[in-house]
């Protein structure tokens, strides 16, 4: 085999060793995140409690889990994409997706309540109509075949700041007080409906800065970036325009 073969399978190799070591480190990054939330603003009988910590901590890294195991059904998968097809494009938008499942799923642990059934009930929740969101975006705006067949870096990294994005809306609106199934399904669609209009606004984004003929290089900054910052600023506006959720721990 000559050097530059030999080069350029050491760089192949280099290359899947970063994009496998940022994949681990996004799925531990989530379950870190799911325990420090539920350690520091978990029910009074799980804040600060070992034991009840760690079980709804793995309970969230099974959840996380499960929810990866769903997104090839939307047309990116860590394996195929990431693992085989060494796609940096894709692993930034299954990250973003990963940690939004993490959110929605440590804020459905957040606020009192009577029992552990009532955090399933509020992440799965959160969790269905955030699948329902990437669903609707992916038939709209075809982000799929940007991110996995173009290799698109600007779609990436629009699809992964869209998904947060929906994560920190869904979440915010999954969190606070447990009173009824209908006041939390009441709550979650006054507080999550921003989400709705953050999905309706990204399918006619993604039709104007995909991949096309006349442009089949988009830029990062202005058609990835930028749009990515709007999607998280407003997000994070709309979270802060709620304030405290019930129950929040001073």
């Amino acid at each position: 085999m000559s050097e530059s073969a030999l080069q350029g399978f050491d760089a192949q190799a280099s290359h899947c060793k970063v994009l496998a070591r940022w994949s681990a480190l996004v799925s531990w990054g989530s379950v870190a995140l799911i325990g420090y939330a539920l350690w520091n603003w978990g029910a009074t009988e799980v804040r600060g409690q070992i034991h009840a910590v760690v079980f709804l901590t793995m309970l969230g890294g099974f959840w996380v889990a499960v929810s990866r195991s769903v997104f090839p059904w939307f047309g990116l998968c860590y394996v195929t994409d990431v693992g085989e097809g060494r796609n940096p494009a894709a692993l930034v938008g299954l990250s973003g997706a990963t940690l939004a499942a993490a959110i929605i799923y440590a804020a459905g642990g957040l606020g009192e309540g009577p029992s552990y059934w009532n955090n399933v009930f509020s992440a799965g929740l959160g969790t269905a109509v955030f699948f329902v969101l990437w669903f609707v975006l992916e038939l709209g705006g075809c982000v799929s075949v940007s991110i996995a067949e173009e290799r698109d870096a600007a779609s990436g990294t629009r699809f992964g700041a869209f998904t947060l994005a929906a994560g920190l809306i869904l979440g915010r609106a999954t969190a606070g007080d447990w009173h009824s199934e209908s006041a939390t399904l009441r709550d979650f669609i006054a507080d999550g409906c921003p989400a709705g209009v953050l999905c309706l606004a990204a399918i006619p984004i993604e039709h104007l800065l995909r991949p096309s003929r006349a442009r089949p290089f988009p830029s990062w900054l202005g058609c990835g970036f930028l749009p990515a910052l709007m999607y998280l600023g407003f997000a994070t506006a709309w979270v802060f325009h709620l304030g405290r959720w019930e129950g929040m721990p001073k």
